[in-house]
């Protein structure tokens, strides 16, 4: 009946087979299971606790406590009772206790069951990566996301997140690689990854594609500083001073105060040959730094 869909009436034959046998402790397990079909939750943990307190060590009812108390973010529950049916020899809890501890901001211990899980053959490397990214462990990061990516070599999110690890490690020609490839992959518009795009080729001193990729940045997000800033610089860098000129004042606009900014296009009118008007502004963005 249960294979067939019939739920129902497989709900009343297995509740009337433990009432006749309390003691029948694969009906208990097969009631939760329909439970968990239907996605009712508390019932299917009626039924398994239930079970326990007739089989207190019970595998299968100890793994599916553990996947239902996962399933609801009830991770120390879920922990607990995966750590249970792990000593009852069940496989696959790794996963359960990896993702446990990676939601109650515990990395260590996440990583080193997610590692144990990954070997026993779970789809785990995309949270590992994470979790080395967040653990700054960046080299064992991209070894996680480049493995993934030998599975799913189109998806635009790990690329963009495997651009990001060679950027923190400094891997300039690697990020552009993986972002460019983020891009292609059908990442959507988005003004992140062309400000990324924009610094890593900044890094490399290749100016034409840095300040075509900030522009397009600048377009989705017109008053973002960051994006402002590195565009101006790369303007600056390739020597476009007028252009350079025009990015600083626009900073400035909206930081007045910004000191930073202010010497930056001091700089670029004495570069443009505007000496003296150049080393005014760049004086008085001395005096306002030293306030």
């Amino acid at each position: 009946m249960k294979r067939d869909g019939r739920l129902e009436e497989a709900q009343q034959c297995f509740t009337a087979a433990i009432r006749a046998d309390g003691g029948y402790v694969d009906a208990y397990l097969e009631l939760a299971a329909i439970f968990r079909l239907q996605q009712q939750p508390e019932p299917a943990k009626q039924q398994l606790l239930a079970l326990l307190a007739n089989a207190p060590e019970h595998p299968g009812a100890l793994r599916s406590l553990a996947e239902i108390f996962f399933e609801q973010a009830a991770y120390e529950d879920a922990l607990a009772y995966a750590f249970r049916a792990q000593e009852q020899g069940c496989r696959g809890m790794n996963r359960i206790i990896g993702g446990s501890y990676a939601k109650l901001d515990h990395a260590a211990e996440a990583i080193a069951a997610l590692e144990k899980a990954r070997k026993e053959g779970d789809d785990v490397l995309c949270q590992l990566a994470r979790l080395y990214a967040q653990q700054e462990d960046y080299p064992q990061s991209i070894r996680c996301y480049e493995e993934a990516l030998k599975t799913d070599s189109t998806s635009a999110t790990l690329y963009y997140e495997l651009g990001m690890m060679h950027f923190n490690m400094e891997n300039y020609q690697k990020a552009t690689v993986a972002f460019e490839q983020a891009g292609q992959s059908g990442k959507s518009v988005d003004a992140d990854l062309y400000l990324n795009l924009g610094m890593a080729y900044l890094k490399q001193a290749n100016y034409f594609d840095a300040i075509r990729h900030l522009k397009t940045a600048q377009a989705l997000r017109p008053k973002d500083i960051q994006v402002m800033l590195n565009l101006a610089n790369a303007c600056y860098k390739q020597q476009d001073f007028a252009q350079a000129i025009t990015q600083w004042n626009n900073i400035l606009m909206l930081q007045p105060l910004n000191a930073f900014a202010m010497f930056m296009l001091g700089k670029s009118y004495i570069c443009s040959g505007e000496v003296a008007k150049g080393q005014a502004i760049c004086d008085q963005a001395m005096a306002l730094g030293a306030k």
